[in-house]
Parts: structure tokens; C-alpha cells; sequence
């Protein structure tokens, strides 16, 4: 009686881990080009499917460009600053049209659109190299533009 026990919690045992390593494997491999794998990660975590993982890339994206926003909006104001805050709030506009073409199975439409986002984020940096300038923010259009390229690599998987 004890061995079947056993037994049985051997099989559920041997199952889960099963099941837990086969979801692991196929969302990583989402990931496996990825060329920031570590900002990848982080958004697809363990979905399996290139559109889930879009759509999870859209919402960490316009939360992520708010934070940046803020962040902006607490450095000394000067004409960059105020067209990176333009460049956030466009870059947003740009990533709900991708959301919503992307619901509605307009896939170039939301590649157009991610890719846009991409040169927003790039826009703002340059603004601050043309001037000479220290971009205060560059830590944050940065980890923007990553989070982008990410969007730009799912976006070719589907």
C-alpha cells in the first residue's frame, strides 16, 4: 500500500516537472535571437505564443515610456527635455495604434508603429548630442530604446 503511494506521487511529481520544463523551453525560445535576451525575458516571461508576447511588449512599453516621462518631467527644463517629453507622448500614441492593429490582425501596420517608437526614443538622444548637452534621461531612453528593439525583434516573428 505505501509503495503505490509512492508510487503515484512519483508520476505527479514526474509530470509536473514535465509540464514546467516544456512551457519553460518553448517561451525562452521566443528569446533565443532576442538581441537584448535579458529585457526579452522579462517581458515574454513564459508565454509561448509571438502575439501574446506582442501584447505584453505594448502594455510594459506605454508603462515603461510613462515612467520615462515622469522622470523627464522632474529635470531642470530645457528645450531637449521638452521635446523628449513630446517624443514620449508621441512614442505612446504610436505603440496604442500598434496594440490596436495588432488586435485586429494588422501585422505590418503594428511593425510600422513599433518601429516608430524606436526613433522617437533614438530622436531624444540625439537632440542632446547635437546641442553637446548631457542627456540627463539617457539611462531612461536607453532601457526605452531596449525594450523597443525587443518589440521590433518579436514583431518579425509573427
Amino acid at each position: 500500500m505505501v509503495f503505490k503511494d509512492y508510487t503515484f506521487f512519483s508520476y505527479v511529481f514526474l509530470a509536473t516537472v514535465i509540464i514546467l520544463f516544456t512551457g519553460h523551453t518553448i517561451g525562452a525560445g521566443l528569446c533565443d535571437n532576442s538581441p537584448n535576451k535579458q529585457v526579452c525575458y522579462s517581458i515574454v516571461y513564459n508565454r509561448t505564443d509571438p502575439i501574446a508576447a506582442l501584447v505584453a511588449f505594448c502594455h510594459k512599453l506605454i508603462y515603461e515610456t510613462k515612467v520615462a516621462k515622469v522622470v523627464a518631467q522632474k529635470q531642470a527644463q530645457s528645450p531637449e527635455t521638452k521635446e523628449c517629453i513630446k517624443q514620449f507622448d508621441d512614442a505612446n500614441s504610436y505603440i496604442k495604434v500598434a496594440l490596436s492593429g495588432l488586435r485586429g490582425g494588422q501585422y505590418q501596420t503594428t511593425k510600422e508603429f513599433i518601429n516608430s517608437t524606436m526613433v522617437n526614443f533614438q530622436y531624444c538622444d540625439s537632440l542632446y548630442q547635437k546641442s553637446g548637452k548631457t542627456n540627463p534621461i539617457a539611462k531612461s531612453t536607453k532601457h526605452l530604446e531596449d525594450i523597443a528593439g525587443v518589440g521590433v525583434y518579436l514583431v518579425n516573428l509573427i
